[in-house]
């Protein structure tokens, strides 16, 4: 098999992939993915800053190892507004209530994650376009997904977290940055 024949394969693998994940045309279930994080990023506006990935201030330790070996090479571009979201923050979003409500039960330990927590960007003050990244861990796949108007606009999908990173930035550069915009 020739290079062009395995990269024409490994094409179609993650086009089955991604139209598995969720067909052509708008979905309810995207919608209201999309719709929260559009939600939490609106919430978070007053912390986003243009050209930069923002974080929380407290993290856990691996957290911050993360964040500070890994996330820091990503180039975000000028318009553009991102959020490393770690998985004890994720955690506690998900399944700390006040005492009067339910109690969801976890489908993880809070400290054995699924993945290494999300970047979540949009370009600025702007939450129509926006990208949600997953660090996620074997056996899961780490990905990049772009959402737009409740429907999957392009799904990348990697087999290691760090190839997932490296290409965090060109997939940024693509879908939201204002060349990309204007065009």
């Amino acid at each position: 098999m020739t290079n062009n024949q395995i990269r024409k394969s490994e094409n179609e693998r993650m086009a089955k992939i991604i139209e598995s994940r969720s067909p052509a045309g708008r979905q309810d279930a995207v919608q209201g993915w999309h719709d929260l994080i559009k939600d939490l990023l609106s919430q978070m506006a007053p912390y986003l800053r243009p050209g930069q990935l923002v974080t929380f201030r407290e993290l856990k330790a691996p957290e911050r190892i993360f964040f500070e070996k890994h996330l820091q090479t990503i180039k975000v571009p000028a318009s553009v507004e991102a959020l490393y979201l770690p998985p004890s923050v994720r955690h506690q979003m998900l399944y700390q209530r006040p005492a009067e409500q339910p109690q969801p039960v976890p489908e993880h330990s809070p400290d054995d994650p699924p993945d290494e927590g999300i970047v979540l960007a949009c370009r600025q003050n702007d939450f129509n376009v926006v990208i949600n990244t997953l660090f996620a861990k074997p056996p899961f796949a780490p990905a990049i997904d772009v959402y737009d108007d409740g429907r999957l606009l392009a799904g990348y999908v990697y087999q290691t977290i760090h190839e997932c990173i490296a290409n965090l930035s060109k997939v940024l550069q693509t879908h939201l940055s204002t060349q990309s915009h204007r065009r």
